[in-house]
């Protein structure tokens, strides 16, 4: 008898705790990013919550960056994939803010990245003396399509269209890394702005990112070049192009191939010259082939903001 109370003792307080109002996990939201990271590699922030915020942006190097709002495993995520050009950043530390809107209220998180030294070799390279010193014929030229790269690199949509880890374009090796220091027949020049892989006349190159091709053209310095925009500042760059099967307007997936390998523009040989640009900023793009979002958020610095 006493065993029979006990068990229906228990089996009634199981009924009371199921009838319980179940109450809900603390919402919190959340902003990840590095502390530190070196001057011309890429880095990706987050954007975290449990409840839905709304038009989220990132501030960073005097840029503002739309972004768009994800499922995510605990609710929703905002991702930003940034980075500063070797050329013109010097170490140091710089801002970053992140905006967003939530429960009717507009927040803006500041906080701050210090942007590490790294050293990149110096490269010197013979090419036509009239691709070091254009003549006064090309300056017109040159200056338009300059106009039409700045405007293609500045190009900003809100959707996400970029993954990681991205397609690699040739399966060539890197014949010249990014961040080299150029001397171009004895004269410096900038420090190299993309990733030179090995690649013959007509071999097949995919884009990394699903895109929007933004401007195609066959330029003085670059040959022919593609432009793709990836959504959030993200732009990739093919030059020195022998063929280019796709026009301005195209819808490309990851992994589409969107022309062929050529030696055009100021080149010494045949070759693919892939760049990434990160609302702005050249950055190297050889790290992320063998890496992800997640991976690069790890052991990173996580910021409460909201509880």
């Amino acid at each position: 008898m006493r065993r029979f109370c006990l068990v229906f003792c228990l089996f009634s307080l199981c009924l009371f705790l199921q009838a319980l109002p179940v109450q809900p996990a603390a919402a919190s939201t959340s902003l990840t990013f590095p502390e530190s990271w070196d001057v011309g590699q890429a880095f990706v922030v987050a954007l975290s919550s449990h409840t839905k915020f709304e038009k989220p942006s990132v501030i960073w190097m005097e840029q503002t960056i739309s972004l768009d709002v994800e499922p995510g495993r605990e609710g929703y995520v905002s991702y930003a994939l940034l980075g500063s050009h070797v050329r013109d950043v010097k170490p140091g530390v710089y801002p970053l803010a992140f905006d967003f809107s939530q429960d009717g209220r507009n927040f803006r998180v500041k906080c701050s990245i210090r942007l590490n030294e790294r050293k990149y070799p110096e490269e010197r390279l013979t090419v036509e003396d009239r691709m070091v010193t254009p003549p006064r014929s090309e300056s017109e030229r040159i200056s338009r399509e300059a106009r039409l790269t700045a405007a293609a690199r500045k190009t900003m949509t809100e959707k996400r269209r970029w993954t990681t880890p991205p397609e690699r374009p040739v399966p060539g090796v890197v014949t010249s890394s990014y961040g080299f220091r150029r001397v171009y027949n004895g004269v410096p020049r900038s420090p190299h702005a993309g990733t030179d892989f090995r690649a013959a006349v007509g071999a097949p190159v995919k884009t990394p990112f699903a895109g929007t091709v933004v401007l195609t053209g066959d330029h003085y310095y670059a040959g022919k070049s593609i432009y793709i925009d990836s959504g959030n500042g993200v732009i990739s760059l093919f030059f020195h192009m022998d063929e280019i099967s796709v026009k301005r307007g195209d819808q490309v997936s990851k992994g589409q191939i969107v022309g062929k390998s050529g030696a055009s523009g100021r080149v010494t040989g045949p070759h693919l010259h892939y760049g990434l640009s990160l609302a702005g900023q050249y950055v190297d793009p050889v790290p992320l082939f063998e890496t992800s979002v997640t991976e690069l958020l790890k052991n990173m610095k996580t910021e409460v903001v909201r509880e």
